[in-house]
């Protein structure tokens, strides 16, 4: 099939161009020509760099970089093209994209790494021209949207009117919305030098998931993405959610706590700090066991996630997916103004940026301490003390991107 794929930021280069690589997928990779600011944090490699290297590379491939925490072993990502769009030369390229794919005739699976449901418009035009071509009888497949990008979803792109505009119709003849769970930690990019000359090099962990939902509309996708890394679920919107608490929760509530203890310590790195003190490793197992257990309690309270209990043993899941997380907590090399890019210090009288990070931090810890707490009596001591660190950090001014004055 061919895959255009939009976002060419650590998780697009990192997870969703790799996990779509198969012996009969073009994987054409999009992104704006001037990148707006990154709500997660800057790269090494700046983006008119990274545009250069991955439009000029001679062999249209660049690295991942795999840190296992002992040493370094580097993949190859293959590609068949890169292009750069500015506002309104979109449509034209996509046709001209399609018009020289042979893959397209199976489908196009059409992907974004795009963190804000309002910036997906250009993914919208893209699909519009598609299904124009398709509507008028060129040879292509059916098309498929995924966004992968854990706090939006497809369908939620699809449904806004602000984004679909005139071709609302349209797009829900030819376009199926796919969920999408994606996971994997995307450190940094850099520059790499190559046999054939420099490219982008991505330095990430060794686990890597996307997993598609499962159900009568997307089951084609288990040939079309045969032999590549894409897995399926039909339990997706609750796997989502338990990601968001056991692994995003969990790991916010470690970060604050550590860059609160170092001392707003920007250069440090999350398991380097962890590993430093058996009493720092002893309290990321404690907070891990609390968020573990409020989570449990929560699916066996919400009629919500009835199905995923009946057909999925809840407590054989959290235990191997808290062992897991937790093993990536230690052995990843992740620093911390990755982690808690969005802890930035609000400027003079403007407090949003706070806001924004407590709602997002509120939205990823809410659920599992209040059933923890309705069920013993007490908040959890471990998660409470990442609590207690962000109000002292904010109260003291300090913050991942400076010290407010």
């Amino acid at each position: 099939m061919l895959h255009l794929h939009f976002g060419a930021g650590r998780l697009g280069l990192g997870l969703v161009v790799p996990a779509f690589q198969g012996p009969a997928t073009e994987s054409v990779i999009l992104n704006r020509s001037v990148s707006v600011a990154n709500a997660t944090g800057s790269t090494a490699l700046g983006a008119e760099r990274r545009n250069i290297l991955l439009r000029d590379n001679p062999d249209a491939a660049y690295h991942l970089r795999i840190l296992d925490g002992t040493e370094a072993r580097t993949e190859r990502i293959r590609y068949a093209g890169f292009h750069t769009y500015e506002g309104g030369d979109l449509a034209a390229r996509t046709r001209a994209i399609a018009a020289a794919s042979a893959a397209k005739r199976r489908a196009v699976m059409v992907t974004a790494s795009v963190l804000k449901r309002e910036n997906y418009g250009p993914v919208v035009e893209a699909l519009g021209a598609l299904a124009a071509l398709r509507e008028a009888g060129e040879p292509i497949g059916p098309l498929f949207l995924v966004a992968c990008e854990n706090m939006v979803s497809a369908q939620e792109v699809l449904d806004d009117p602000d984004l679909v505009g005139p071709d609302a119709a349209l797009l829900r003849r030819h376009v199926t919305p796919v969920a999408a769970l994606v996971d994997r930690m995307c450190v940094d990019l850099e520059e790499d030098a190559s046999a054939s000359g420099p490219t982008v090099c991505v330095r990430t962990e060794p686990y890597a998931s996307l997993k598609l939902a499962l159900n009568p509309d997307t089951e084609i996708l288990r040939d079309l993405c045969a032999g590549s890394l894409i897995t399926f679920g039909r339990h997706l919107d609750v796997e989502k959610q338990i990601k968001g608490w056991l692994l995003n929760g969990t790991h916010w509530l470690i970060a604050l706590r550590a860059f609160q203890a170092s001392g707003g310590d920007r250069a440090m790195k999350l398991n380097e700090f962890i590993a430093a003190s058996p009493e720092e490793r002893r309290h990321a197992i404690a907070v891990m066991d609390e968020m573990r257990e409020g989570v449990a309690l929560l699916l066996r309270q919400d009629p919500a996630y009835a199905d995923f209990v009946r057909d999925v043993d809840a407590d054989a899941y959290l235990a191997g997916a808290a062992t897991a997380i937790l093993q990536r907590f230690f052995s990843t090399e992740d620093p911390i103004t990755r982690i808690l890019a969005r802890f930035q210090a609000p400027p003079p009288g403007d407090p949003t940026p706070i806001e924004a990070f407590s709602t997002r931090f509120a939205d990823r810890i809410n659920g599992p301490l209040g059933a923890y707490e309705a069920a013993k009596g007490e908040l959890p001591p471990a998660a409470s003390r990442g609590l207690l660190s962000l109000l002292n950090l904010v109260q003291s001014g300090t913050f991942i991107d400076a010290r407010a004055q």
